[in-house]
């Protein structure tokens, strides 16, 4: 066991999260910039996909998730402790990953890796409560507030991007529109279009929008209202979209025009729901506000360590003056 113990250690966790860290951003900027090399050296255009990055970024976000995990453990359990919880917890997410409780293999396999992180980083937070003063109380929970942003945002990540639902369907005034999967009904109210911006060419505008104006239904109940406009532009000879978004607290919806026909009052919406992206949003507030709260902490401490060493630097000072004139 002292191999080991020479092996995982604090410095050795620390430098792997790093590479594994590094590994995953070098992936995310490849295929950020693979269409813009296409795009120069060939001239046809490209996209990545969201399944692009899911596939390339799995295993390397799953590895960080478990480094994070064995660092916050190792601290308090030692090595061999913090091997077998995180051995465990690597064991159960292969048992999910052959159940499928969830249906979803990333979700299956992200579960009690993340679920364990977010234990370990409670545990430590809790553990950072026992500290003697109360500003190092706060400095010890601020830093595990920002790994508890770090989790909440691979959650939102994860969950968001393989348990979303899309969906388009034709709708007219008179049929709603109904998508596969998702508990939304869409029901066009009126359609109407105008000449928007300056006069252009022979056109009384530069751009002509169409506003399409409806109501959403969420299983069989009113929900909201909204807009959204299907716009072509003469000047620079392009046709683009607005969207409708609503961001609820487990989900939130977009409503986009795919195409539209002005004469038979027909338009394609496009309907996608997203859940639990706002676990995003709150692992970005935490990290935040995890910072500012250990920045302050840091300046609290920097400030207040030199009142405390004046009065006894002054009383040195005065003691070596009296010691001078005994002596003489």
């Amino acid at each position: 066991m002292k191999e080991s113990k020479d092996i995982i250690n604090s410095s050795n966790i620390m430098l792997a999260s790093v590479l594994t860290m590094l590994l995953l951003a070098a992936l995310i900027t490849l295929g950020m910039l693979t269409p813009l090399v296409v795009k120069l050296t060939t001239g046809n255009e490209i996209s990545m996909g969201a399944e692009y990055f899911n596939d390339r970024s799995a295993i390397p976000t799953a590895a960080l998730v478990v480094l994070l995990t064995t660092g916050l453990l190792y601290g308090y359990f030692g090595a061999k402790k913090a091997l077998l919880v995180t051995g465990l917890t690597v064991l159960l997410s292969l048992v999910f990953a052959f159940i499928s409780p969830f249906g979803n293999l990333p979700l299956d396999v992200t579960v009690p890796l993340t679920g364990m992180a977010v234990v370990a980083t409670f545990y430590k937070m809790y553990m950072a409560m026992e500290r003697g003063s109360w500003i190092l109380k706060l400095k010890g929970i601020s830093a595990h507030v920002i790994h508890l942003g770090i989790l909440f945002i691979l959650i939102g990540i994860v969950a968001s991007s393989n348990m979303q639902v899309e969906g388009s369907d034709i709708v007219t005034m008179d049929y709603p529109g109904h998508f596969e999967g998702q508990n939304y009904i869409v029901s066009v109210t009126d359609m109407h279009s105008v000449f928007e911006g300056s006069p252009y060419k022979q056109y009384p505008g530069s751009s002509y929008a169409t506003h399409v104006t409806f109501d959403v239904y969420k299983k069989g109940a009113y929900f909201d209202s909204g807009q959204v406009k299907y716009i072509t532009d003469f000047k620079w000879g392009q046709t683009f979209t607005t969207t409708y978004v609503d961001r609820g607290v487990f989900e939130e919806l977009f409503i986009a025009p795919k195409a539209l026909n002005e004469s038979s009052g027909e338009v394609s919406l496009y309907v996608r729901t997203v859940p639990f992206i706002t676990f995003i949003w709150g692992g970005l507030f935490l990290m935040v506000a995890g910072i500012i709260s250990l920045v302050l902490v840091d300046r609290s401490i920097e400030n207040s360590s030199p009142k405390a060493e004046r009065p006894l630097n002054g009383k040195q000072n005065n003691g070596s003056k009296v010691r001078k004139g005994a002596k003489k």
